[in-house]
Order: C-alpha cells, then structure tokens, then sequence
C-alpha cells in the first residue's frame, strides 16, 4: 500500500483538529461547569432537563402567585381586624347609651361616634390594595363595592366571585372574599330569628332576642306575641219575658258596629267559641278579635292602642211597663222599662296574659305573664321583661340578612332620636337590644371570614414550603443530569492536553518525510 506524503499531512491535521476539538470541548465544559452542552452530548438526560427546567419555571411562577395572594390575605386581615375593632367600639358606645340615667344630649355625643364610626367603616369596605384593585368587590375588583346615596342607603356594586390563584399543580386557593359575604352576610337577630316591637305600644315592655331550643322543631314561620285584655265574657244570654207577650232582642256592638243579634226565639250562642266566632266575623270593621284562652275569653286589637274597647249591649222589643230584662254575655243588666242598653269600656290594662299566634292566627303558646318568665314553642324561646299594655305586641321572624351599614346608621338614629314619654322609653331599649344582637352576629360573621382567611394563609404557608422543597429537589435532579464531574473532566483535559502537544511534536517529524529533503 502507498501512501502519499499529502495524505500524511491530511490524516495528521485531522488528528490535529480532533484533538484540539476534544480539548475546546473539555475546556468549555470546565469552563461552564456543565457536562452537557448540546442536546447531541446526551440526548436522553437533554429531554429530561428540559422537563425540569419547564416544572422549575411553572413552580417558580407557583411562588410568585404565593407572594402575591399572602400580600393581599394579609391586607384584608388587617383590614378585617380594624372592621373587629370598629364594630367592639360602637358596641361599647351601643352598651353606654342603654344607660337610663343619660340624657339626650350624652345619647347625641354618642351618635356622633358612631357616625364617625359608620364613615370608616366604609372607608375600610372599600379598601384598595397595592395595585388599586379594592379588596373587596369580588371579581369586579376595579369597580368600588360599596356606595352611599344621600337617603344614607348603601349598595354594593361588586359580585359575588372570588378570585382564585394557582399556588400548586393542584390548589388554588382564594385572594379575597366579596364584600356582599363580608359585610352583608350577616343574619339579624340571634342568627335564626329576629323580635321586633311594633312602635305603638303603649307599655314598657322589652323582649329578650331569644334562642333555639331545638332547631328540628323550629319551622321558621312568622310569629306574634300579644298581649290581649281579659274578660268577664260569659256563655249564656238570658232574657225575661216578664209578661209573655213581647219578642225580646239582644244586640252586642264592639266599638260601634253590631257584631251580633238574636231575639228571645232564636238560638243564642251558647259557648265562648261561637261568641268569639262571630266577633271575629266583622273584626276589620271593629278591629278586635276574640280568643278563648284557658275557658276565658280575652280580646285583642288590630294595633296597639291607648283607646278603651267599647263594649254595647242592648235590649229591644220590650212593652212600655213591662218588667222584661235580659243579662248580657259581658255580664250587663238590661232592663226594658229603665236601663236597656249598658255600654262598658275595657282596657287597656298592664298585661297579665299572653298569646303566640302564628302567620295564619293559630295560637302556638298562652299563658299567663310573669316578668322574665319564659316563652316557648316550635323549639325556640324568649322572655319579655317590664310592663307590658293589653294590645301590646311583638313579631317574631325569621332572621333576614342585613348589611353592617344600616345596623350602624340606625344605632346613630335610635340615638339622635333619645327618649321621649314614658312608653317611648322601651322602644329606644328594645332598638338597643335589636342592635346589640345584630352586631353580635355581624361580628361572628366577620370572625368567621378572618378564620377563613386564617385558613388560606395557613395553606399558602404550606404551599410554598412544598414548592420550595420540590425546587430543591428539580436542582439536584438537574444538578445529577447536567453538572460536570470536575476531577474527571480535569484529568481528562490534561490527557487531551498531552495527547495534543505529543501529537503536534510527531506531526513535526513527520511533515519532513519527503525524497526532497535528500535532494
């Protein structure tokens, strides 16, 4: 075989150039510290980095997301703990203007703080993060949630989302709560159901807010608690025909209107059930209605009233002379020749009884009255204490939401209003204690969405410990993949390197090998 000087020259210079390609590569690899430095070195491990690199960045992204959503869980729990502190303030001003021996001008400094109050109360409603997105408009986060129109009537603008963020390849979690749930979410009353005196009483009576005793057996309808007048009411009419010859009539009217009527040859009523039934048959013009309660018959008004009931009994048909009489149902002595109509005015009185009827006027619960003593039914209960009027009465509801903001404006009003007549006085206390109960359950809905949020911070806390790790781990795997073992690679660059120069120095000798050199 022959071989040619140039192609001696061209198998070296190839010899040469790998090598010096070899050593740049060993170089650059010390040099970058990486082992890999194309996809072509390992294209397996290239693949798998590149997974890792891809997770790193969508699990870098997970921990901004973090920073972000902790920033505003932190803002709305500071701002909820000031709502906390707000609501504690007015509720101690509530509490000092249910104090009897203050006068109207110290309820009206008390109102003045309370307005104040409401004011920032809104101001901390419509807070703005650091991005002038406000906290609580849900996902119309640019639009301001609540605003007042100059009747004092708040609205919310916002909706009822939440915004959620991805924190991990699988949660997300929220990064506010509407401001509908916040600050409107609350139920009045003592969460279930909610008293409410009508403002026309006439006594001073204050009802409790009450509870439930068993919530299986509460069915949620609407209640009224009254007091009614008590009567002598009996169930016998009589009548004495003295002579025999006359057809003797008995007329009973109720505040003027003639409720019942029958003459001697009918058939009167005979029970206090058929009296009550036909009084109540024009009780929208009389505005009384009857009860039979414990074989007694009491009355009640359409509204509380100062106002006597008016009772009318009358005899008719009796001859001039004649000795013809007849007794009432209300207990009247008529007398045909001197005394035929008796006209009696009942009530009102303080309260001895009470009666619970519900929406349709079925009686749920009676009894007599006893300060403080309990009222029960349908698995709920409550007490009135002071001194209630006959005609008197209370609504038992279920609790509808209100929003904080009217539960503020009208502590202000009941205490810009102070108290007037006596029969005033228990409704200023029973607004307190409205308040009271409302505020009450205003602040645990408030509570409840700081433990909410409480939550939140816990899992975004745990979260990011978990992203943090699993960083960790995607560098090591990464590291194992890609990094450069430096004690092998330098000890092979200095082979290269003496490779390289032994090859260069033979390439010397052998580039002189041509019959020219002995010419």
């Amino acid at each position: 075989m022959r071989i040619s000087t140039g192609q001696i020259h061209q198998a070296a210079l190839k010899a040469l150039l790998d090598q010096q390609a070899a050593l740049a590569k060993t170089q650059q690899q010390v040099a970058t510290g990486k082992r890999i430095l194309v996809p072509a070195d390992d294209p397996a491990a290239s693949a798998e980095i590149l997974g890792l690199e891809q997770s790193y960045r969508i699990t870098s992204q997970y921990q901004k997301n973090i920073a972000l959503v902790r920033n505003r869980l932190n803002q709305e729990e500071n701002t909820l703990a000031s709502i906390t502190n707000l609501l504690n303030r007015v509720r101690e001003l509530a509490n000092q203007g249910n104090n009897s021996t203050l006068t109207n001008i110290d309820r009206g400094a008390l109102a003045v703080e309370v307005r104040q109050a409401l004011k920032e109360l809104f101001d901390l409603a419509n807070t703005r993060d650091a991005s002038g997105e406000y906290l609580f408009a849900g996902m119309q986060s640019r639009v301001q949630p609540f605003t007042v129109d100059a009747a004092g009537n708040y609205t919310y603008n916002g909706d009822e989302g939440q915004r959620f963020i991805q924190i991990g390849p699988t949660r997300q979690v929220a990064a506010g709560d509407p401001g509908i749930e916040v600050f409107q979410g609350a139920r009045a009353g003592n969460g279930v159901f909610t008293v409410q005196d009508d403002p026309a009483n006439t006594g001073t009576g204050i009802i409790d807010p009450g509870s439930v005793l068993d919530a299986a057996a509460y069915d949620g309808d609407t209640y009224t608690l009254s007091f009614p007048l008590r009567t002598e009411a009996g169930a016998a009419l009589t009548f004495n025909d003295a002579g025999g010859n006359d057809t003797l009539s008995y007329s009973l009217q109720i505040n003027g209107v003639t409720v019942y009527s029958v003459d001697e040859n009918g058939t009167p009523a005979s029970t206090l059930e058929e009296l009550a039934a036909q009084i109540n048959d024009d009780a929208a013009a009389t505005g009384v209605r009857a009860l039979v309660l414990d074989g007694t018959l009491f009355l009640l008004t359409d509204s509380p009233t100062s106002d006597p009931i008016t009772i009318t009994e009358t005899l008719s048909g009796a001859s001039d002379g004649d000795a013809d009489t007849a007794t009432g149902y209300f207990g009247a002595s008529l007398s045909g020749a001197s005394n035929p109509t008796v006209t009696l005015e009942l009530g009102p009185a303080d309260a001895d009884y009470y009666v619970v009827e519900d929406r349709a006027g079925n009686v749920e619960a009676s009894g007599l009255y006893e300060e403080y003593a309990a009222i029960t039914f349908n698995g709920i209960t409550t007490n009135v204490h002071g001194t209630p009027r006959t005609g008197d009465r209370f609504t038992i509801a279920p609790s509808p939401r209100r929003d904080l903001f009217s539960m503020v404006r009208d502590l202000a009003e009941t205490l810009e209003k102070g108290v007037g007549a006596q029969a005033s006085i228990a409704g200023y206390s029973n607004a307190i204690n409205r308040f009271l109960a409302d505020i009450d359950q205003a602040m645990e809905n408030i509570n409840a969405v700081r433990a909410r949020v409480g939550a939140r911070l816990n899992a975004v806390d745990s979260q990011e410990e978990l992203n943090t790790s699993y960083l960790l781990n995607m560098e090591e795997a990464k590291s194992k993949l890609q990094d450069l073992d430096y004690a092998s690679a330098i000890s092979r660059l200095n082979q290269q390197m003496l490779t390289l120069e032994a090859a260069q120095k033979s390439f010397l000798r052998i580039q002189n090998l041509s019959l020219f050199s002995y010419i």
